[in-house]
């Protein structure tokens, strides 16, 4: 009897830890829905560049890459139609560059609120004209209606955090005069 409960013990830790295993914040997650941004539909094209972002570590917490923020955000910009399309390189009408500055994550907790702060600039390629400069910050909260895990909670938390970034950001291109 001794033994299966050591064993029994043992196969919780696993499966705790296996549980406990952070995933990076999802593209597909941090896009905006289709009809949330509101202005004008620039007739150019735009390339997106993204720095400051992190990958997500085997045992870190969610984190933001640069790769999955630009695809959110080029998914975010072909959604809206806010540009005429999304070009890669540095071949596009315009150049939109993203940087992350800082993401405060909470250690433990019933709810989660991250903080995200971006700077945004859009520059004309042409003549290589900054046309628009803005730092974005946001928050994103989840809680245990959202998730009982605490690193899935975390991640939601991430990405909403992003998504109201991105909201935030392209919602002021969009009333931007290029």
């Amino acid at each position: 009897m001794r033994h299966q409960g050591w064993h029994l013990l043992a196969a919780l830790g696993i499966a705790l830890l296996v549980a406990g295993c952070a995933a990076p914040a999802g593209p597909q997650a941090m896009a905006i829905p289709q009809a949330s941004t509101a202005g004008k539909q620039h007739p150019a094209s735009v390339s997106v560049t993204v720095a400051g972002g992190t990958e997500t570590g085997t045992l870190d917490s969610s984190n933001i890459s640069n790769a999955d923020l630009r695809t959110a955000i080029e998914k975010s910009i072909t959604q809206s139609n806010l540009f005429k399309e999304v070009v890669q390189g540095r071949s596009g009408d315009y150049e939109l560059a993203v940087t992350v500055i800082q993401l405060s994550k909470p250690m433990f907790g019933a709810t989660f609120t991250v903080d995200l702060e971006a700077a945004w600039s859009l520059v004309r390629v042409p003549d290589k004209r900054a046309v628009w400069r803005q730092v974005i910050k946001t928050s994103g909260t989840a809680t245990t209606s959202d998730s009982l895990v605490g690193v899935t909670r975390l991640r939601m938390a991430v990405e909403a955090a992003a998504r109201t970034n991105i909201q935030q950001g392209l919602g002021a291109i969009a009333a931007q005069s290029l």
